[in-house]
């Protein structure tokens, strides 16, 4: 795994603070995301389930937090076989609100991992709009 990366934005209708709560709460993961174990900690492995049966989703550690502006995560999820990609977070300010940019990078570059960045690029996608949804609130 070396250097595919996914980048999304999101615009909401929220403070950087509240947008912030809703990526380390993880009362507010689980509105638009997946349950987690518990609130997002620097330095500590976390853990998010399946919605549906409570099975493992997606793990790794939360390697950086500047509350309010950025967040970097360790990231895999089962089809990786453990390997690990990174998650960044990065919010700003827009009028009317936040910018909130995620950047996944480290997925893989060969074709046997071009699934697995599709679904990661199309999941993204979804859970951002839902998180959209539920700041609109």
């Amino acid at each position: 795994m070396t250097d595919t990366t996914i980048r999304k934005s999101v615009f909401l209708p929220v403070s950087k603070q509240h947008a912030w709560d809703y990526l380390t709460k993880a009362d507010l993961l689980n509105k638009w995301f997946h349950p987690a174990d518990a609130d997002m900690a620097p330095g500590q492995d976390y853990t998010l389930r399946s919605q549906k049966d409570g099975d493992r989703m997606c793990w790794g550690t939360v390697e950086e937090m500047v509350p309010h502006d950025y967040m970097r995560w360790s990231f895999t999820v089962g089809p990786a076989n453990g390997v690990m990609s990174t998650v960044e977070w990065t919010l700003s300010d827009a009028p009317g609100g936040t910018r909130l940019s995620l950047v996944h990078s480290g997925l893989p570059t060969d074709a046997e991992g071009f699934g697995l960045v599709l679904a990661l690029d199309k999941g993204w996608h979804g859970f951002l709009g839902g998180l959209r949804n539920c700041t609109e609130e």
